[in-house]
């Protein structure tokens, strides 16, 4: 059976939405930010950057693990198209020196940045997907919270460790007594995102699954249609 429209739809704004905070992040990364209350550097892109697993295990509760990883591959594509762009851009000659200077101090990602945030993106969002959809194996349709938080909680290790041990540590020969306290406080600010965010996301799923969509199951080849949940027309 051919997919709903609606689902169609759904489906590709939630990817749109995913692949523009990704590509985001990773250029508001290239801005360190100073906590006053902790006096610590870090990333501007770490304060969205969290959305994206909210949304990754938005597509695989509703859609699936494949379509999951789909949205993931295709925000990865976006990334690598971006800052290919990017690169062009800054090598055009400028009319303005003060103005290109600017503009290479804010967009000039680093080789190794790039590398850095791509690889600790890619893993954390397989491993984010995969471990939700086992949790899920395992709960049913029960314990939603629990693998939502179960899976983003043990994923964001990954890419707190990979991105910081690589980029900071590696790549600007930083000392792990300055990378740690860097590593201990953004896994805290993910980890509690995403558990402050546990309501927003029962609310996404009623809403996608249940008010918005015909109710889908993902099988072997797509979409099958199971049910229809939306006002006057019963199952």
């Amino acid at each position: 059976m051919t997919r709903s429209l609606p689902s169609q739809i759904i489906y590709q704004v939630i990817c749109s939405v995913f692949s523009v905070i990704v590509v985001i992040s990773s250029i508001l990364s290239a801005k360190m930010i100073m906590l006053p209350l902790f006096h610590l550097q870090v990333p501007a892109g770490l304060v969205i950057y969290p959305i994206t697993f909210l949304l990754s295990d938005l597509v695989t509760e509703v859609f699936g693990a494949k379509y999951a990883k789909l949205m993931v591959y295709v925000a990865l594509a976006m990334s690598l198209l971006s800052f290919a762009i990017i690169q062009v851009g800054l090598v055009l000659p400028g009319t303005d020196s003060e103005t290109n200077k600017a503009f290479q101090t804010l967009l000039g990602l680093t080789g190794l940045r790039i590398f850095s945030s791509l690889i600790a993106y890619l893993t954390s969002q397989i491993v984010d997907i995969q471990l939700y959809a086992a949790i899920k194996r395992w709960t049913g349709p029960k314990w939603l919270w629990l693998r939502n938080n179960g899976s983003i909680c043990i994923s964001q290790i990954i890419d707190t460790v990979m991105i910081d041990l690589i980029f900071l540590w590696w790549g600007l020969g930083m000392t792990l007594a300055e990378v740690a306290p860097i590593m201990v406080f953004s896994y805290l600010y993910k980890a509690c995102f995403s558990i402050a965010c546990t309501p927003l996301f029962y609310v996404l799923v009623f809403l996608v699954r249940g008010k918005w969509l015909v109710e889908i199951n993902f099988f072997r080849s797509g979409f099958v249609k199971t049910g229809m949940k939306t006002k006057g027309v019963t199952p």
